[in-house]
């Protein structure tokens, strides 16, 4: 008898195209899907071991492509929520002279860049602190961290920014 893993793999790839199609329409997007159809088959080898037998395989398949899709769709929804807008920064960045206000919009648009590299808890750190002006304390009680890792998320978001900013202005 072959092992499961291996079983499922061939599931997969006959199925692979169904597959990417599938993901494809809950999310609206082929390049989507094809990620989601990766992180399908990751999944699927990786509990495959753990399941033992399987009744409906492509039932099995599809519905660990679902429930890929629901977990990209929530990582998508929460990443973009915390993304930094450079539209939105320039606006504040707005300066009677038009030289100063072109580079104070390069300086945001790097600044953007910087932050959006940020893993997302640091972003949105960073974000609350100096965009929104809260505490550090009403960071931490906000996203239930303590005031430490608050201060470890600040850090690191200036740092980032601080070298990307010197990087881009040296060049």
């Amino acid at each position: 008898m072959r092992p499961l893993n291996e079983l499922l793999t061939e599931l997969f790839r006959l199925h692979h195209r169904d597959l990417v199609r599938f993901a494809a329409r809950l999310v609206g997007d082929r390049e989507d899907g094809e990620e989601i159809a990766q992180d399908t088959y990751m999944r699927i080898t990786r509990l495959g071991a753990r399941t033992g037998t399987i009744d409906y395989p492509k039932t099995y398949l599809f519905t660990a492509a679902r429930n890929a899709a629901i977990d990209f769709t929530a990582r998508q929804r929460t990443e973009w929520s915390h993304r930094v807008d450079v539209e939105n920064l320039a606006e504040v960045a707005a300066q009677d002279d038009p030289f100063d206000a072109i580079e104070a919009r390069l300086r945001l648009a790097r600044l953007a860049v910087a932050l959006n590299e940020l893993p997302s808890a640091c972003r949105q750190t960073f974000v609350m602190n100096k965009i929104e002006g809260y505490s550090h304390l009403e960071i931490a009680a906000a996203l239930g961290i303590s005031v430490s890792m608050v201060e470890k998320h600040m850090m690191r978001a200036l740092l980032h920014c601080r070298d990307v900013l010197r990087e881009t202005s040296q060049s």
